[in-house]
C-alpha cells in the first residue's frame, strides 16, 4: 500500500476502514454516449419481440433490454399461443443466455481429446474441407440431426444438404408423440397432431397426459384450463379427473384421480367406450358407426377388465356417465408416462372416446399444422443410429440437440463414435458435444434470427434482442459461408448476405423498411386463425388389433416410470440454477434427483427416506435417493428426467441419475416392468421443502369451499385497532390470487428472480434451511376417504409472499426503523438502514422474509442480467418481496407524463404479469372498480392468519372443490 494512499485513508474513515483500503476496488471507467444509437436511451428499458426456443411450444416473448442487455423475458400479448404470460423455464431463458459455462468460440478436438481455439474462418474451412471429402465419397454421406424447425431453417437446412448431395435430415425431440400422429391416421386418416381447446370442454379426462407441465403446449393449456374451472367451479362431480399410475403436478390439480394399473390405460379407456355404448349414451354424430363401435370394443367390458385396471365397473360407468351428459368434453393421452407398447392402442381408444362423446369439431379438431408433425420418428432415428454405426455417415451436424444424453440405452452415444467427423451446432457443452471433432457455438435465441411457427397461421419470429456476448456464430451464417466455400456457383441459390437477409426473403420483406416486415418485426411475427378441417372417424377395426391386455405380475414386481421434470424438461435447462434451486412443485425437492416409492413398498422392502439405493433393470442400473410419495401406486416406482448430466456443467453435473439408461433400448417406451431396488447401506440427505397438510383444529392457510357453499357469503373477521390506522390517501396498493386458478407451476418465483434480482443460495445453502426465493409455493394436502374409486383428495397450492399488512408486525420491532409502513400501504424495505437483527423475521407470521447469509455472487456473465432497477442486496441485509415497487413507480411515471389519471392495470408485477392461469391479480385497492377490489370483496376471498389482526393486503380465493 503506498504512504499517500494510507494517509487518506486514516484521514478520512480511521482505523475502521485501513482494512478495506488494503484492498481497494478496482476503478472504472465510465464512457458516456457522445452520439448514442438511435434505438437506444440509457437507462431506459426497450422490448423486443421474438420467440421462446426452450421447447417446441413455441410461445412469443418480449424481452426486455436496458441499455442493449436483456434482463428479462415477458410473455408478448400478441401472440396467439401464450397471451403474454411464459411458464417458469421461459423466464429462465435469460440464465441459459448469460451461461457461464457458454462456449466461447469455436473448438477443434486435438489427437488426445483436448480441444483448441481457433478462429472463424480456420473452423468453416476445416468443415468445407470434410464436407468436400464426404461428397466425393458418394451420396448421403452427410447426415444433420436437430432442434425442431421451421419456415427460414428448416428450408436453409434441406436446400444445403443438397448442396453436398444428401438428403438425410431429422429433427430430433425428446418427446415426439408419434402414437399420436400413427393414431390419427389410423382413426381419422390424418397422420396428424389435433388441436385441443380445454376452454370450450366442459369435462376433461386426461390418461397420463401432464397439459399442465410439458405436454406439448403447456402455457396455452394452463390458461385454457384455468378458463374451463372458473366456468365450472359449482360442478358437484368436478371437471377433471386424472388417469394415471402417478399423480403428476397435473394429476395433482384434478378434481379426481384413477389410479390405473400401468400399461392398462389403453384398457381402461375402450372400456370408457364400452361402457358410453351399452348404457346408450353415445353422441348422436356417432349412430352411422355404432355397429362396429360395439363390435370393436366388445371384449373390454368394465366387468371383465376389473383385474387388469384396477377400476371398479360402478367407477367406469359414473365416469362415462360424466364424461357424455357435462358435454362437451375432452378426453387427452399420450403423457411420457404412458409411453410403451401399448401407447397407440391408447391413442386409438381416446380418440374413439372422443368420437362416442360428440367432440370431434368440437373440443378435438384437425387441420391446425402443428409443427410436431414434422418431428422424425423413432425408425428413423433408428435407422440414423445404423448407418452412424456401420460407417456410411462421414460428417454428422448436430444442431442443439443432445441425442448421446436424452435417447435411451447408449446407443447412439456408441455409434457416435464411429463416425469420423462430428460437428456440434451446440452452445453449452453436453454429452455429444463431448463426442464432436468440431465445435461451432451458435448463438442463443435471444441473439438470433429466424422464425418458428409452432401450428398453421401462426408465424412467430425470432430477432436479436442484444448483440452476441461470446464469439459465436448464428448456424444459419456457418451453412451459408460453407456453403459458398464448397460451390460459390450453386451456393448463389440460396442468395446474398447473411442468415439475417436469408430470412427477411423469406418473409418476403423487399427491403429493410418493407411495412409488412416492419410490422412482423414489432409484433413478434405473423398471426391468424387457421380454420380447422371436416374430419369423419372412418371404420379402423381392419387395422386394429386386439389390445393386448397386461399379463398379471408377480407379487412385489415395480414398474419404473420416467416422466420429464416440469423444471429441467429433458435436461437441457438442467444448468439454470433457478430451474435446479425452485422446488418441484411434487417431490418439493432442489439441487438433486430422486426416486419415488410408496410408503408401503418402501416399507415391505426395509427403505426409507433419503436412502440411497441401486435401480436395476434389464438395460441398466443407477444410484439415486429415495422420495417417499403417496401419488404413485405401491407397484410403480417413478423417476424424473433431465438429471444424471455427464457434461462439465457447474449447475447440473453429477446431480441426480439418469432415469433414461434403465429403459428400453430401442427407446419404444418410458417405462420398464421387473425393476428392482437395493439399498446401498447409506443415506443422503435429500434437500426439499416438505408439504403441509392442511392442521387440524384451526383454519388452515390455505382453504377449499364446495360449490354448494360458494354462494354463502364468507363470514367477516372483526378488526380491533390498538394504534390509529394508517391512511393510504391515493393508493394502497393489493393483491389477489385465485386458489381455483393457480397451478402451482412455479412460473411466478421464476419471474420474481429475474424481476429482483434474487440471488441463488445453492445446494450446500439450502441442505441448512437457507432460502432466498421472495415468493414460495406452498402445498397443502388434504386426501378423503374415497366413496368410490375415483379418488377424491384437496391439494390446493398457495402463492405465499410478503403480506403488506396494514398492522404489521415486522415494523415496530426493527430498532433502525429498516422496515416502515409507506403511504401506499407497502411494508417498505430501507436496505441501507437494515443491520441484520431479523427482528422482523422472527415477528413476521408468514415467514416471508429472506436473510442475506453471505454476499451473493454472480458468476460472469450471469452479472448483465441484473435489473439496474432494483439494488443489490449485500450480506447481512433483510430483504423481501415490495410488490414490484419499481413498476409501481415506473407506471406512476407514465401516468404523469401522460397527464392523466393513474388507471387500473397500469401496474403489473412480475409474478402476476407472467402466471398462465393469471391466477395473480394486482392493483389499488382505495378504487372501488378496480379488479382487484372486486375480487378482494369476493364471496370466497379471505385473508391467511386473518385472525393475527394482520390486516393483510392480498386476499385469497378459496380452492372449490367438489362434494
Amino acid at each position: 500500500m503506498k504512504r499517500r494512499d494510507f494517509l487518506k485513508v486514516i484521514s478520512a474513515a480511521g482505523g475502521a476502514a485501513v482494512a478495506q483500503g488494503c484492498s481497494p476496488a478496482p476503478s472504472e471507467t465510465l464512457i458516456p454516449y457522445l452520439v448514442a444509437p438511435d434505438d437506444i436511451v440509457a437507462g431506459e428499458a426497450a422490448f423486443v419481440a421474438t420467440t421462446c426456443r426452450e421447447c417446441p411450444a413455441g410461445c412469443g416473448v418480449l424481452a426486455k433490454t436496458v441499455d442493449a442487455r436483456v434482463i428479462k423475458v415477458e410473455g408478448n400479448p400478441e401472440h396467439p399461443v401464450n397471451r403474454g404470460t411464459l411458464c417458469v423455464r421461459g423466464q429462465a431463458s435469460v440464465q441459459s443466455l448469460y451461461d457461464p459455462d457458454r462456449f466461447r468460440g469455436p473448438l477443434l478436438r486435438r489427437g488426445d481429446g483436448s480441444y483448441q481455439s481457433m478462429s472463424w474462418d480456420d473452423a468453416e474451412a476445416a468443415l468445407a474441407a470434410k464436407l468436400r471429402e464426404a461428397r466425393a465419397r458418394g451420396t448421403g454421406r452427410v447426415a444433420w440431426i436437430g432442434q425442431l424447425a421451421t419456415g427460414s431453417f428448416e428450408r436453409l437446412t434441406r436446400e444445403w444438404l443438397a448442396l453436398v448431395e444428401s438428403d438425410r435430415r431429422l429433427f430430433c425431440e425428446t418427446f415426439d408423440h408419434e402414437p399420436l400422429r400413427r393414431a390419427a391416421a389410423m382413426v381419422m386418416g390424418r397422420a396428424e397432431i389435433p388441436t385441443y381447446r380445454f376452454d370450450e370442454a366442459n369435462f376433461v379426462l386426461s390418461f397420463g397426459a401432464d397439459f399442465l407441465e410439458t405436454w406439448m403446449s403447456n402455457v396455452e393449456f394452463t390458461r385454457q384450463y384455468a378458463a374451463l374451472r372458473r366456468r365450472r367451479a359449482t360442478d358437484p362431480f368436478g371437471c377433471f379427473v386424472f388417469a394415471s399410475p402417478r399423480l403428476s403436478l397435473t394429476g395433482l390439480n384434478a378434481d379426481g384421480w384413477v389410479a390405473v394399473r400401468a400399461g392398462a390405460e389403453a384398457a381402461l379407456a375402450l372400456s370408457l367406450v364400452h361402457a358410453i355404448v351399452a348404457d346408450g349414451l353415445s353422441h348422436e354424430s356417432v349412430r352411422p358407426h355404432l355397429d362396429w363401435v360395439r363390435s370393436l370394443v366388445a371384449p373390454y367390458a368394465p366387468e371383465a377388465l376389473t383385474a387388469i385396471t384396477d377400476v371398479q365397473p360402478a367407477d367406469v360407468h359414473a365416469l362415462a356417465r360424466q364424461f357424455t351428459t357435462a358435454g362437451p368434453s375432452l378426453a387427452v393421452g399420450g403423457g411420457a408416462a404412458t409411453r410403451d407398447p401399448h401407447a397407440i392402442d391408447l391413442e386409438v381408444a381416446v380418440l374413439l372416446l372422443n368420437a362416442v362423446g360428440g367432440n370431434l369439431g368440437r373440443t378435438v379438431t384437425f387441420g391446425g399444422g402443428s409443427a410436431l408433425d414434422g418431428l422424425a420418428t423413432r425408425d428413423e432415428i433408428l435407422d440414423l443410429e445404423r448407418a452412424l454405426a456401420h460407417g456410411n455417415i462421414d460428417v454428422l451436424l448436430v444442431h442443439h440437440a443432445n441425442p448421446a444424453y436424452a435417447l435411451p440405452g447408449g446407443a447412439f452415444e456408441s455409434a457416435l463414435a464411429r463416425v469420423p467427423f462430428v460437428v456440434s451446432l451446440a452452445s453449452t457443452p453436453d454429452e455429444t458435444t463431448a463426442q464432436a471433432h468440431l465445435i461451432l457455438p451458435d448463438h442463443h435465441s435471444l441473439e438470433s434470427w429466424g422464425d418458428y411457427a409452432p401450428r398453421a397461421g401462426v408465424a412467430g419470429m425470432l430477432q436479436p434482442a442484444m448483440a452476441p456476448i461470446l464469439s459465436t456464430r448464428a448456424s444459419g451464417d456457418v451453412l451459408l459461408n460453407v456453403a459458398r466455400r464448397l460451390d460459390a456457383e450453386r451456393a448463389m441459390a440460396l442468395g446474398p448476405g447473411d442468415y439475417a437477409s436469408y430470412v427477411s426473403r423469406f418473409w418476403g420483406a423487399l427491403s429493410p423498411s418493407d411495412q409488412a416486415w416492419t410490422d412482423a418485426l414489432k409484433r413478434g411475427g405473423r398471426y391468424s386463425s387457421a380454420a380447422p378441417v371436416a374430419a369423419a372417424m372412418r371404420d379402423f377395426t381392419g387395422s386394429f388389433p386386439a389390445v393386448p391386455l397386461p399379463d398379471s405380475r408377480p407379487a412385489g414386481s415395480l414398474t419404473l416410470i420416467a416422466f420429464p421434470s416440469p423444471f429441467l424438461y429433458d435436461g437441457r435447462q438442467a444448468n439454470d440454477a433457478w430451474l435446479q434451486e425452485i422446488p418441484d412443485p411434487v417431490s418439493r425437492t432442489v439441487w438433486n434427483g430422486w426416486i419415488e416409492i410408496h410408503p408401503d413398498t418402501a416399507r415391505r422392502l426395509g427403505l426409507a427416506q433419503d436412502d440411497v439405493v441401486g435401480v436395476q433393470s434389464a438395460s441398466g442400473s443407477v444410484t439415486t435417493v429415495v422420495r417417499l410419495y403417496e401419488g404413485v401406486r405401491p407397484d410403480v416406482v417413478a423417476m424424473p428426467l433431465g438429471y444424471g448430466r455427464r457434461a462439465a456443467l457447474r449447475n447440473a453435473q453429477a446431480r441426480g441419475a439418469r432415469a433414461v439408461a434403465l429403459l428400453p433400448p430401442d427407446g419404444s417406451s418410458w417405462r420398464v416392468d421387473g425393476v428392482s431396488l437395493v439399498r446401498q447401506g447409506r443415506r443422503r440427505l435429500i434437500v426439499l421443502q416438505a408439504e403441509t397438510e392442511m392442521p387440524p383444529g384451526r383454519p388452515p392457510m390455505a382453504q377449499v369451499i364446495r360449490p354448494s357453499a360458494s354462494a354463502v357469503a364468507r363470514e367477516r373477521h372483526l378488526p380491533a385497532d390498538l394504534y390509529p390506522p394508517h391512511a393510504h390517501r391515493e393508493h394502497r396498493w393489493g393483491m389477489a390470487i385465485d386458489l381455483n386458478a393457480c397451478t402451482g407451476c412455479s412460473a411466478c418465483v421464476a419471474a420474481c428472480y429475474a424481476e429482483n434480482n434474487v440471488p441463488v443460495a445453492g445446494e450446500r445453502a439450502c441442505a441448512e434451511g437457507r432460502e432466498m426465493s421472495w415468493i414460495r409455493i406452498e402445498r397443502y394436502d388434504a386426501p378423503r376417504v374415497p366413496a368410490s374409486g375415483v379418488r377424491r383428495f384437496e391439494s390446493v397450492f398457495l402463492p405465499m409472499l410478503c403480506q403488506q399488512c396494514d398492522e404489521a408486525p415486522c415494523e415496530p420491532v426493527c430498532p433502525v426503523y429498516a422496515t416502515y409502513h409507506n403511504p401506499e400501504g407497502l411494508n417498505a424495505q430501507v436496505y441501507v438502514r437494515c443491520i441484520g437483527t431479523r427482528f422482523c423475521s422472527n415477528n413476521c407470521p408468514y415467514k416471508v422474509r429472506r436473510f442475506n447469509f453471505s454476499r451473493p455472487s454472480w458468476p460472469s456473465p450471469l452479472e448483465l442480467s441484473l435489473n439496474p432497477d432494483v439494488t443489490v442486496r449485500s450480506a447481512g441485509v433483510m430483504e423481501k418481496c415490495t410488490f414490484c415497487v419499481q413498476r409501481i413507480q415506473a407506471g406512476k411515471n407514465v401516468a404523469a407524463r401522460e397527464q392523466r389519471p393513474f388507471r387500473d392495470g397500469d401496474v403489473t408485477p412480475a409474478c402476476a404479469q407472467t402466471c398462465p392461469a393469471q391466477a395473480i391479480v394486482f392493483g389499488d385497492l382505495n378504487d372501488p372498480a378496480s379488479r382487484v377490489t372486486r375480487l378482494s370483496q369476493d364471496r370466497r376471498s379471505y385473508h391467511v392468519l386473518e385472525e393475527l389482526n394482520t390486516r393483510p393486503a392480498i386476499a385469497y380465493l378459496k380452492r372449490v372443490v367438489p362434494e
